[in-house]
């Protein structure tokens, strides 16, 4: 967290056989802990799976501000305005 902005940070990187592109465009998901995307699913934390990463950038489309999205090998982070 910062005075400005929060970054989310989401460690371990891409799974295995998933580009950047597919990743950013929310073509593909792959569960990383299936028992946990489960449970979220059965308490109504998830609608469906594969669909955050659109989710979020929807949000910021209606905004006057964009994010964006640092890949690398061990992080993902969601830099927001």
């Amino acid at each position: 967290m910062f005075h400005d902005r929060i970054e989310i940070i989401s460690p371990g990187g891409l799974s295995s056989g998933i580009t950047e592109d597919e990743y950013l465009l929310g073509k593909l998901s792959v569960l990383r802990i299936r028992n946990l995307a489960n449970v979220c699913y059965r308490l109504g934390g998830v609608e469906i799976f594969g669909t955050g990463i659109t989710k979020i950038k929807q949000l910021y489309e209606e905004g006057l501000m964009q994010s964006y999205f640092e890949v690398s090998e061990n992080t993902i982070k969601i830099v927001p305005p």
